[in-house]
């Protein structure tokens, strides 16, 4: 048995005031419940057996199949055996034979698990009709399919049995059925309510001093209608409708407990309006009475306690809803209808404009704002309302915000809300333009730098040229002029002496070219960056031995000298990173010009070993920093990717024309 039936077990033996030395053991304690469970059913059976017409072992209103119910369905099916010794008892005490009241009494056990068991299935965890679902299973489940079951095996044994023949046999078990199922939807419910209950107990002497009023009246008021005014039986509905309502369903079942004591026991008396007809066609209406009652009232109280529950989750909801915008970093949630009336605002960003809470919630965007900050957020708005999210910027006492509306739809996806979340971005905005203006700067100084950095080459590279070039020239000449005179004088040993400074002097002469042509290459700002292109592809080709195939454009570029520079300088990195690491057989080299897009494409392709991603996100990686700054110096792009068949392909996309501003904003 599952803990929470062993702690209803015990609530059952509290009430019943078992003696605790009885109860030491589990065995015991079953003992102690299956007596008490066949004490309660055999009093409620010898009172029902007073409705008995058809038979006098079939009653019209049995009672204790609701206690067989309620017991089996909170304290397990183990205690079956109470259930099944109590109906043995009272079908042998009506003159049964033995045979027949075992059959009778193991069909009121299978009736009885087999409603508590679907019902078990049907709810679960939960214990208690508390919802219209349950309540509906309940009464379908239990209350008239299981009971079809024992009124099949009660009236089979009693054909077999003699007790009754074929030709009445339709009929008592019709009385059999309808009279186990009245029991279960009035007796069960009552007791599973009043055991365990999510529902609050009535506190305070007026609601008790009401409640007693209440049933007093409504069982006075049965009695006079049954008595007096029998044709206005059915003015009792509206008052134990109304009891469901304010009382939940512990007073709903205990009003139709009530009305069925009473009703019963008018009917029984012979007055009330179910006693025109014969016996059984008498308590027959009572049957279909008392069940319109019950089912009236259980729904009744399960609508107001399905009411409850959804009131409780949405003030739940609203809570949370709460308690998360109130935690929001400057921001603010608000829910507005198709008027554009905001129904709820939370968030300390109301604060931050200059609201309260009470001066926005339940008024409109025109009665919140100005004429024209509500035009700005009315449409946006209102466009959420059509099932479109919108997201804008709000301007607002010298605030920005920015603002997302969102429609929020209903289960017929009807857009009957929306929603809206601001955000008070004013510090972002403000950070976000110091940080442009920021960069902006720094690429105006890399441009500087760049600029200063190639300017500086020239200078150095001319004085190089013209300096130091034309001092080694005039030594080489002096040289030259020492060596015709010691050949003259026929003197070995100084002629060695020249050969070898001359040809030192050479190699000093060709390392200033070489050192000239990497600082300032002349054919670059003499012939234009095409014959540089050229220039430095024959120098990788000579230098490392790998063909470079050449796709350039036909006709001179008209380029200004820092895209010249660029172009130059990210073909010699490139071509020298090919050198380096590719380990290429071959490099094509090509240079496409974008008229419509006014761009300019370099594409540098080898098939070497190839770059990882790793190398390329280094911060490191100096080479490929310093290409990137030179394209984004001109406005342009340079992109690294993987060659289809092995490499690298560098490209660059330099535009044609200067986007960059001249000026930096302060």
């Amino acid at each position: 048995m599952s803990d929470l039936a062993e702690s209803d077990a015990e609530a059952f033996i509290d009430r019943r005031d078992v003696p605790t030395q009885m109860l030491r053991s589990p065995a015991r304690r079953e003992l102690a419940l299956n007596v008490a469970i066949a004490a309660a059913y055999v009093a409620a059976g010898y009172a029902s057996l007073s409705a008995a017409t058809e038979h006098r072992a079939v009653s019209s209103l049995w009672l204790p199949a609701g206690i067989s119910l309620f017991a089996l369905l909170r304290l397990g099916p183990r205690y079956w055996p109470g259930v099944v010794v109590a109906a043995y008892i009272l079908n042998a005490s009506n003159g049964l034979p033995v045979v027949a009241s075992v059959f009778m009494a193991g069909g009121e056990t299978l009736e009885a698990l087999l409603g508590a068991w679907l019902v078990r299935r049907a709810w679960g965890i939960n214990r208690g009709p508390g919802s219209l679902r349950q309540v509906g299973q309940l009464v379908g489940l239990a209350g008239l399919a299981s009971t079809m079951l024992g009124a099949t095996i009660g009236v089979a044994t009693l054909v077999a049995s003699g007790a009754t023949t074929i030709a009445t046999a339709g009929a008592l078990w019709l009385v059999w059925w309808t009279g186990d199922a009245v029991g279960v939807v009035v007796v069960a419910p009552l007791l599973l309510a009043w055991v365990r209950s999510a529902e609050a107990p009535l506190r305070g002497r007026w609601l008790r001093v009401e409640a007693a009023v209440t049933f007093g009246v409504l069982a006075a008021g049965t009695y006079v209608l049954f008595a007096n005014w029998s044709m206005l039986v059915f003015a009792i509905f509206p008052l134990t409708g109304w009891i469901a309502l304010r009382m939940g369903m512990r007073g709903a079942t205990s009003a139709v407990a009530v009305v069925t004591l009473v009703a019963g026991w008018c009917t029984l008396a012979g007055y009330g309006p179910f006693t025109a007809m014969s016996p059984t066609a008498n308590l027959f209406a009572l049957q279909l009475f008392l069940m319109l009652l019950a089912a009236m009232s259980l729904l009744f109280a399960a609508l107001q306690a399905d009411a409850r529950a959804a009131g409780e989750r949405l003030r739940t909801s609203e809570r949370r809803y709460r308690m998360l915008a109130q935690h929001l970093p400057d921001g603010c949630v608000v829910l507005f209808d198709r008027d554009v009336r905001l129904l709820l605002a939370e968030g300390p960003a109301i604060a931050g404009a200059g609201f309260a809470q009470s001066e926005i919630e339940g008024r409109t965007l025109g009665e919140i704002f100005g004429p024209a900050d509500a035009a700005l957020l009315t449409a946006p708005f209102r466009e959420a309302l059509q099932g479109r999210d919108v997201e804008f910027e709000f301007p607002f006492r010298d605030r920005t915000y920015l603002v997302r509306a969102l429609p929020l739809a209903d289960e017929d996806r009807a857009e009957a809300a929306g929603m809206a979340l601001a955000l008070d971005v004013t510090t972002r905005e403000a950070a976000q333009r110091e940080v442009a203006a920021s960069r902006s700067r720094l690429e105006r100084l890399s441009r500087l730098l760049l600029s200063a950095h190639e300017d500086e080459r020239r200078r150095v590279a001319r004085e190089v040229h013209d300096e130091l070039g034309q001092a080694l020239t005039a030594v080489k000449i002096g040289l030259a002029t020492a060596l015709q005179r010691t050949q003259q004088r026929g003197s070995l040993d100084s002629e060695r002496h020249v050969r070898i400074a001359a040809a030192t002097l050479d190699q000093a002469i060709e390392s200033v070219q070489r050192i000239v042509l990497r600082l300032r290459p002349g054919v670059l700002d003499n012939l234009g960056p095409i014959a540089a292109i050229e220039y430095a592809a024959q120098q990788f080709s000579q230098q490392a031995g790998v063909p470079v195939t050449l796709e350039l454009l036909p006709e001179p570029l008209a380029l200004d000298g820092e895209r010249s520079t660029t172009l130059y300088r990210i073909v010699q990195e490139a071509l020298t990173n090919v050198m380096r690491h590719a380990h290429a057989r071959r490099v094509l080299l090509s240079l496409r010009e974008d008229i419509d897009a006014g761009t300019l494409t370099l594409r540098v392709a080898d098939d070497g070993d190839g770059i990882d991603d790793e190398q390329v996100r280094n911060p490191r990686s100096m080479g490929i920093l310093g290409m990137r700054e030179r394209a984004a110096s001109c406005g342009g792009r340079l992109e690294l990717q993987h060659a289809p068949g092995g490499g690298t392909v560098v490209m660059l996309t330099l535009p044609l024309q200067d986007d960059v501003p001249s000026e930096v904003p302060e």
